[in-house]
């Protein structure tokens, strides 16, 4: 879901909502002038990674007494005066295990794995940023403040994708940063608020597969294999996001490692972090059995031939994903989920949530998750939350539960410590949710290709396209080859498609062709 700033365009037509954001002003008064709330929470066994995460947010450290172990005391002060939603008693905390295993991965050439993880959660914030631009126009980021969000690293590219919405940036680490060479690969999830790309709407009913196995994810994954091959001037790859993001990215770094995989010689270790995601294992399985049942990406033959002959990213996207779908297509029956399992384990692959996060409940996630503590949702004192800002509501005990979705939670959590004291734990969950996949997911599909009718495939670039083409489709004409043919140039008085429908003789064949 999309980060949750105030929406200006919603407040002259919602009064209560600008009278929510006024409250925040110095010379108004209420919430601004009225006292806060502050909030002691002790956790007890230090673990060694956590002094040094919390001794960066100023968070109190005190030892036990009598040989008892060292505990932490998170003081969090002048908290907007809010019901704190009680923890949801489904949620099974793992006794025994701690985040070290996740937070300390030997594999791993980076110590302060915290670090990174806590650079991912901004990072997904500013993939929401990423927009489209026209039909053949690169895209580009709407986010002024880069550089004071994230001083460590730099934008190296941005990726879309103009069928499935996706789009992500890919943040590189700077040599000053101190840290081991690694990038980013942030997506971005569902845009809800400011705004409105129903592409990724349409796509979530797909569970993100649409997504995951975009063209520009698939070359994007085709660059991060390469970075993370390269075992001089590569480094180890981080692939994030928030919500559908987070579904997206467990997607994108399951065919990421299961394409490193196909290359022989070492490797830098691929990592994914969620950030409350649905968890993607029962998605993965589908789309491999849609590939070994013929469907492949899931994506029409006629479109898939004419990105072949008009994407120049398609190459890389298709060297990908028949690189993992023959590997697919050597698995024995049965042998899906056990090769799903292994590949994850060949990377680090953890889920962040909250345990009230309702997304948290739907799918397994085939990685380690952490819950977050509650009350680190509180907003602070005149931080407005999604529900209060945006439609001009008090938040209650259920608005507190929204906010524990919305990426800004999140990194208000982060930023107070968070990760010092995440827990190992398995999420309630909703069994309901995966089982409508095979309901939903073909409207998904539908909904994707009307949007794309409709917008990207009716434009004038795109026409131009089409009849520079030795042959091409509309709805009226499916053998095009000039454009006076009736039915074989654009229709000023409808919205009319073409497709590229013969690809230059020395172009890559479609996805799904026959070899």
């Amino acid at each position: 879901m999309s980060h949750a700033q105030p929406d200006a365009a919603l407040a002259p037509r919602r009064p209560a909502a600008a009278e929510q954001l006024l409250r925040c002003d110095d010379g108004v008064p209420g919430i601004a002038g009225g006292p806060g709330r502050d909030l002691r929470l002790t956790l007890d066994e230090l673990l060694p990674f956590a002094r040094e995460i919390l001794a960066r947010h100023d968070v109190r450290i005190r030892p036990g007494g009598g040989g008892e172990p060292w505990r932490i005391e998170l003081h969090l002060e002048n908290l907007r005066d809010l019901p704190a939603p009680e923890g949801n008693p489904d949620t099974i905390y793992l006794p025994g295990e701690d985040a070290s295993a996740v937070l300390l991965d030997r594999r791993s050439a980076i110590r302060s794995l915290w670090r990174v993880d806590e650079a991912t959660v901004k990072a997904a914030d500013i993939a929401y940023d990423v927009r489209h631009g026209t039909v053949g126009a690169p895209p580009f980021l709407d986010h002024p403040d880069l550089q004071a969000e994230l001083p460590d690293y730099r934008l190296l590219r941005l990726y879309a994708d103009q069928y499935s919405g996706f789009a992500a940036a890919v943040l590189e680490a700077r040599p000053s940063s101190g840290l081991p060479p690694h990038r980013i690969y942030a997506v971005a999830g569902t845009h809800v608020f400011e705004h409105r790309d129903f592409r990724s709407w349409a796509s979530g009913l797909t569970f993100g597969r649409a997504q995951a196995s975009s063209t520009a994810a698939l070359a994007m994954i085709r660059d991060a294999a390469d970075y993370a091959g390269d075992l001089r001037g590569g480094g180890e790859v981080f692939v994030t996001g928030q919500s559908q993001g987070g579904l997206s990215a467990q997607g994108i770094g399951f065919l990421l490692q299961s394409f490193l995989d196909t290359r022989p010689g070492p490797k830098h270790l691929a990592h994914v972090v969620s950030w409350g995601g649905v968890g993607a294992q029962e998605a993965l399985l589908h789309m491999m059995a849609s590939q070994r049942g013929g469907e492949a990406r899931g994506f029409g033959s006629d479109l898939e031939r004419h990105w072949a002959a008009t994407d120049p990213t398609y190459p890389a996207a298709a060297e990908v994903w028949r690189a993992v779908a023959r590997r697919w297509a050597e698995l024995p029956p049965g042998g899906a989920l056990p090769y799903l399992r292994a590949t994850m384990g060949r990377m680090r692959v953890l889920g962040y949530f909250f345990e009230i996060d309702l997304f948290a409940r739907a799918g397994t996630f085939p990685g380690t998750t952490l819950a977050f503590p509650t009350a680190l949702i509180l907003p602070d004192h005149c931080d407005l939350t999604v529900v209060e800002a945006l439609f001009g509501v008090g938040v209650g005990r259920f608005g507190m539960r929204l906010e524990s979705h919305f990426l800004k939670g999140y990194r208000r959590a982060v930023e107070r410590g968070a990760i010092a004291v995440a827990r190992p734990a398995l999420p309630a969950k909703w069994d309901w949710v995966t089982r409508a996949l095979p309901v939903v997911e073909p409207l998904g599909y539908a909904w994707l290709e009307t949007l794309y009718f409709d917008g990207p495939a009716s434009s004038p670039e795109n026409w131009r396209r089409c009849m520079a083409a030795p042959q091409w489709l509309t709805p009226a004409n499916r053998f095009c080859r000039e454009s006076w043919w009736q039915g074989c140039a654009p229709e000023p008085q409808e919205n009319r498609w073409c497709l590229v429908r013969e690809a230059p003789p020395d172009g890559v064949s479609p996805i799904g062709a026959a070899p």
